[in-house]
């Protein structure tokens, strides 16, 4: 697909398939259970690593999430989630989760900040103090509501709400990414138009075709079948990863650091394709394993490599 859409960046994307193979098979090499004695280490560098790109102010789009290496540019805040992770499983402090969160407000990236926060769901879970204390926080969080809208939360993130809402009031501004992918969602049927041959993506009607909205130009392009077999893989993977952490019995740790990537995978394209579909906000988080991104890819595959080991 990625050679279909764009195809100059398929070089970069496979580069970033190889050095993802070859975090996959460092991960195989860690322990998580050894991180425990250098859980504050793992924490501080973390966070050290999202505030890099606000230090050195490098501006792409309005935010400041990414890290210019020369060939390749990096995004911190994918790193950090599997580190996050073993850092959570080994803490009786699962709250300072917040740090890298705010962070990563300060970006500003408010969707890779939500990943990053929702790193917690297995623990709220499977610890009844922890859950009573997110339970006191939502009810603090939903006090406040009105500061978080007034203060925090920028223009572009209230239009993105306010459009995804009636995306048909601003037909040719804001809300045109949405009406342009449902299009394309639309028009390929249950064949699609095949190969190089979608109109909205090819003819660069679809914006962020590759990125943001790389499920509705494979939807034009592969059609329902093309899609359910996606979806059909997403649900392998899941299923793989949940009775992978359910055979964990004496080895609770593990369990919950396979349920929180597990969730994370989830949830990346549970919001990805809601986002095509014009069922949920427009967010800039990629489609897990499909989407061009580099970062994205190479953290997943190191975390599944950490899983396999």
């Amino acid at each position: 697909m990625i050679s279909s859409l764009s195809p100059g960046l398929l070089g970069k994307q496979l580069l970033s398939w190889g050095i993802g193979l070859g975090l996959f098979f460092a991960g195989t090499q860690v322990n998580p259970r050894q991180i425990a004695s250098s859980k504050i280490f793992v924490f501080v560098i973390s966070c050290l690593l999202l505030f890099t790109p606000i230090a050195l102010n490098n501006i792409t789009r309005g935010s400041r999430r990414w890290i210019e290496l020369g060939f390749m540019s990096i995004q911190p805040s994918e790193f950090v989630k599997p580190w996050l992770m073993l850092f959570l499983v080994n803490t009786s402090f699962p709250l300072l989760i917040l740090i890298p969160f705010f962070i990563t407000l300060m970006q500003p990236d408010l969707g890779s900040g939500l990943t990053i926060l929702l790193l917690t769901t297995p623990l709220i879970l499977y610890n009844k103090k922890f859950f009573r204390q997110v339970l006191i926080l939502l009810v603090i969080g939903t006090i406040l509501s009105p500061l978080v809208w007034t203060q925090f939360l920028h223009d572009y993130q209230k239009d993105r709400i306010y459009h995804f809402l009636s995306p048909q009031s601003d037909p040719l501004g804001k809300g045109y990414n949405v009406i342009q992918s449902k299009i394309a969602i639309g028009s390929g049927g249950i064949w699609g138009k095949g190969y190089r041959k979608g109109t909205q993506g090819q003819l660069l009607f679809l914006p962020e075709k590759h990125t943001d909205f790389m499920f509705a130009s494979t939807a034009e392009e592969l059609g329902l079948i093309g899609i359910c077999i996606i979806i059909g893989a997403y649900f392998l993977l899941v299923k793989t990863l949940i009775n992978r952490a359910y055979s964990l019995h004496t080895h609770p740790q593990l369990k919950i650091f396979i349920l929180g990537i597990t969730f994370q995978i989830w949830f990346t394209a549970f919001i990805n394709i809601g986002m095509n579909l014009g069922i949920l906000p427009v967010t800039g988080i990629p489609l897990p394993f499909l989407s061009v991104g580099g970062s994205s890819l190479m953290a997943m595959m190191f975390s599944l490599g950490i899983i396999y080991s």
